[in-house]
């Protein structure tokens, strides 16, 4: 009698799904441009969205409650100004009951328009060097944080210019043992300018250098997010006239020349229709209101290691907002990230 109940038993537990058997925990990432995000009573950017303190309040709380609906577990948050406008949005959170909800912010270099790149967690990132979000500048000898571009102006002149890469953020998590380093990047608007592009580029590869030298030395898998102001020439963009003139996103994938193939892969070839690849409206007559000559494109992206590719589940851009809220759309990418022990990543294919 009680072998035959062992028997029942073992074949009930055979029928219990896999899944159950380990322990998952689902990530969802979400990267979006807030349009310049300022705080009441600041005045951290000479580009001011608003200059009154009841809109700039409206804007806040229309980004908090896409975060709210979005529920998102790591949101790198682009053209934020100042810690302020970071405070304020957790506080609204924190109203809404959204507790869990952390901020964290770093000045940028962009002493011009003042954007920043912050990120919003619900756990508490890992702590290195004494912090919980960083940022990488140029300071005395050390030239790692600066790269030196070219470009030939509309008269035929040859250039030449030095800069940082000025708006970036850099935090440090373990998900389910996974350890992943999320490098937020705003990088240089307008991929049909020369000049421009090869400021880009210059800028993409002081993100290589990033990832490189402060995220895999430190045993974490990078994962680049934010507003690339560039095109992916691998994954078909919305627009067929768009197209990259440049090599910033495939070098960010291929952080490391030494190794065969790219490190990271693009989530929006996983979005299914070109149509739905779009995360940015660029109002052309500045009206306020979609028109038929207005320019969407995909200029927003989430690169992930591509040991992650199996564990992915869903990529969508989150179209439910207006220009009111931002000329950006909010992409989103869901993971179901099984326990693994903390490991030393070497961006493994």
């Amino acid at each position: 009698m009680q072998s035959s109940a062992i028997g029942v038993l073992a074949v009930l537990f055979s029928l219990l799904p896999v899944a159950g058997l380990c322990s998952e925990q689902p990530l969802r990432i979400v990267t979006f441009n807030v349009q310049c995000l300022q705080a009441p009573d600041t005045n951290k950017t000479r580009l001011s969205r608003f200059r009154w303190s009841p809109a700039r309040e409206a804007h806040l709380e229309a980004i908090a409650g896409v975060i709210e609906t979005l529920e998102p577990d790591i949101c790198a948050l682009i053209e934020v100004t100042g810690s302020e406008s970071v405070d304020r949005l957790i506080e609204i959170l924190h109203r809404k009951g959204l507790r869990q909800y952390q901020g964290h912010h770093v000045e940028s270099q962009d002493r011009f328009t003042g954007f920043d790149v912050a990120f919003i967690t619900r756990t508490t990132p890992d702590e290195q060097d004494g912090s919980f979000i960083g940022h990488f500048a140029p300071h005395g000898a050390d030239s790692r944080w600066q790269e030196v571009y070219s470009y030939t102006d509309a008269e035929g002149q040859h250039h030449d210019a030095k800069i940082p890469l000025a708006r970036h953020a850099l935090i440090y998590t373990t998900i389910a043992g996974h350890k992943l380093a999320f490098l937020g990047l705003h990088l240089k608007s307008d991929p049909s300018d020369a000049r421009a592009n090869a400021r880009r580029e210059a800028e993409a590869a002081i993100a290589r250098r990033i990832i490189q030298q402060q995220i895999i030395p430190r045993g974490y898998e990078p994962v680049v997010l934010g507003d690339l102001n560039d095109y992916d020439r691998k994954v078909a963009d919305r627009d067929p006239l768009r197209s990259s003139q440049t090599r910033v996103l495939e070098n960010l994938k291929d952080f490391d020349p030494a190794r065969e193939g790219a490190e990271l892969f693009n989530v929006a070839g996983h979005i299914r229709r070109p149509e739905d690849r779009v995360t940015s409206h660029w109002d052309r007559n500045e009206n306020g209101v979609a028109d038929s000559d207005d320019v969407y494109t995909m200029i927003d992206h989430i690169l992930l290691p591509e040991s992650l590719k199996k564990h992915l589940r869903r990529t969508f851009v989150c179209r439910l907002t207006g220009l009111s809220t931002s000329d950006h759309w909010p992409l989103v990418v869901d993971l179901v990230l099984p326990e693994s022990p903390e490991k030393s990543p070497g961006g493994a294919k």
